[in-house]
């Protein structure tokens, strides 16, 4: 039985770790090397004969994530070249993006000689007249600013929190007004004059702004954001019950969500909910890293670190701009930076507990792996309220394939739970991955058709369930109903494909199989299993020279040994001594 594909994982039971330890050299590109040493990565060799090997060095460090590295680098290429434009813009993002900020405002003042035009640095200007109150002059160079580019998006909204600083509510608000119309961002520009309004003594226009976006509260999460502003001002307006009944029904939707527990309880004691945020810089820190999270989401990593930089440097006590700027060093491979970043983060804030748990996987990813046992050991024991620490134990386990140890973190973790709930089918589906893996077959097939109970087109579980029966030689035509809707739902998915392939080859239809299965290989040309199963299919239409080939391809992508002898099997005697319990 073949290890099945799952969330971003492949064909890795759990979900890829997104972190790699980066170990850089450049000793066959550059001569004559000196080294220039970073902890935790290797050393780069870098020519001291000038700027341009330090340049080179630094570009090849950027690109493999190690901004640490190409920061040092890019500094020695500047003092060398202290009119590089470009070379500074790259230092600048990079500094911003590290949380170096003190640096950022030097190399920023710099280029703002060297080229006082660039958007960039006019913003971190802004910024920084802003971050010390100074607001009419921070509105001014805001309202300054082009309206083009990714800068341009938030420009307007930043400028309006300004003048509502430095002239008043209503001067904030018209510029608000002004910008109306902007499809690209109107929910955040709604959502912020809203929080405007209610900070101007306005809740009914406020309320009237928000309304329709709850229409849909009762079967889908909302913005923890959204739900605390609707929550405060139903509060305000003395209609509390409502807000008891929004926060628990989200909590319901969300069961792990820390703040919104925190919502919850601050309603049952009749405590004063607060607004999301209550001051103008407070609002221009959410609009920043609201929109570097959608920009990281669309795999736009240098904006969303330009914008969760710009964030931290406004009010370095911003939790969610340092836990975004961790997740951005994850993202591109730097669990050290990761750490340095995470770590910036106190134990009060209110993304605490998630710092916490990316701290886990970047000591993972940085090869402390028992640091990282430890931490979550510790979370799930200080808080048997929560299950996301075991579920992160359970993940750990089995990426390195100790399915006994994940079993039994994922067994405790639905033990909390009680009855599961929609939002738990991952844990469901993760259980039932590790009871297959143990030899536990109804009770893992138990909990997969749990999982899709809740969510009935998960591609993922319908492609290990399905598979595992046509593996199995059971429920076929259901499988294959089943695998029929998981390919249309990832139709570019090699490993999902294979499965339908797979199952119309055990019903029989082997010119479908065959039709699949060299779609599948074409998405996935690497994997020795598909390729073994497309020439189990060719030796069945008769075309035994395609066969052996595939087969002989298989055998040389490293496949595992029980597949490997079948493969050699079927390549001495052919398909019919091979035997098909093999998959």
């Amino acid at each position: 039985m073949r290890v099945m594909a799952g969330p971003g994982a492949g064909r890795v039971h759990g979900r890829r770790w997104r972190f790699a330890v980066v170990a850089l050299a450049l000793s066959t590109v550059l001569g004559g090397c000196a080294a220039a040493r970073t902890d935790g990565v290797a050393p780069i060799l870098v020519d001291s004969s000038g700027a341009a090997a330090s340049y080179l060095a630094g570009r090849f460090a950027f690109e493999r994530g190690d901004y640490r590295t190409a920061a040092e680098l890019f500094r020695e290429a500047l003092e060398a070249d202290p009119n590089n434009v470009e070379l500074a813009r790259r230092l600048l993002r990079i500094e911003l993006a590290t949380g170096a900020f003190a640096r950022a405002r030097a190399t920023a003042r710099q280029l703002a000689d060297l080229a006082p035009g660039l958007a960039e640095v006019r913003l971190v200007l802004a910024l920084d007249a802003l971050r010390e109150g100074r607001f009419v002059e921070g509105a001014e160079r805001l309202a300054a600013l082009p309206r083009a580019g990714t800068v341009g998006l938030v420009a307007p909204l930043l400028e309006a929190w300004a003048r509502f600083a430095g002239e008043g509510p209503e001067s904030g608000l018209a510029r608000l007004a002004a910008e109306e119309g902007r499809a690209l961002l109107e929910r955040l520009y709604a959502y912020q004059r809203a929080v405007m309004l209610v900070l101007a003594g306005r809740l009914d226009a406020a309320q009237d702004l928000i309304a329709s976006r709850l229409a849909d509260f009762e079967e889908e999460p909302l913005a923890r954001q959204l739900v605390q502003l609707q929550a405060a001002i139903w509060q305000r307006s003395g209609e509390e019950e409502r807000a008891r009944t929004l926060v628990a029904r989200q909590r319901e939707l969300v069961p792990d969500d820390e703040r919104l527990a925190r919502l919850e309880a601050q309603l049952a004691a009749g405590e004063p909910v607060p607004l999301p945020f209550s001051d103008a810089v407070g609002g221009m820190v959410e609009a920043l890293v609201g929109i570097a999270r959608a920009m990281r989401e669309q795999d736009l990593r240098e904006p969303a670190e330009l914008f969760a930089g710009l964030a931290a440097l406004l009010r370095e006590d911003a939790g969610e701009a340092w836990l975004l700027l961790a997740r951005l060093a994850a993202d591109r491979g730097d669990a050290e930076g990761a750490l340095s970043l995470v770590a910036r983060i106190g134990g009060e804030s209110p993304v605490g507990w998630q710092a916490r748990l990316l701290r886990a996987e970047a000591l993972v990813a940085a090869g402390r792996k028992r640091e990282a046992i430890a931490l979550l050991r510790r979370m799930a024991r200080e808080r048997p309220d929560r299950v996301d620490a075991l579920v992160a134990l359970g993940d750990l386990y089995r990426r390195d394939e100790n399915y006994r140890e994940a079993e039994r973190a994922y067994r405790e973790a639905l033990a909390r739970i009680g009855e599961p709930r929609k939002p738990h089918w991952r844990l469901l589906y993760a259980h039932g991955i590790t009871l297959e893996r143990l030899g536990r077959w109804p009770e893992a097939e138990k909990r997969f058709l749990e999982a899709l109970a809740f969510v009935p087109d998960q591609p993922f579980v319908l492609n290990y369930l399905g598979y595992s029966w046509v593996d199995m030689g059971i429920n076929l035509e259901r499988a294959r109903e089943m695998l029929e809707l998981a390919v249309e739902l990832r139709p570019h998915d090699g490993f999902i494909v294979d499965s339908l392939g797979w199952a119309y080859f055990r019903l029989g239809d082997f010119e479908r199989a065959v039709e699949l299965l060299e779609r599948a290989v074409e998405l996935e040309p690497g994997d020795p299993v598909i390729n073994d199963h497309l020439g189990d299919a060719y030796w069945q239409v008769g075309r035994f020279r395609e066969a052996r080939f595939q087969w002989e391809r298989a055998l040389a992508l490293d496949p595992d040994p029980e597949l490997a002898e079948s493969i050699r099997n079927k390549l001495t005697s052919g398909y019919a001594d091979a035997g098909s319990d093999r998959g």
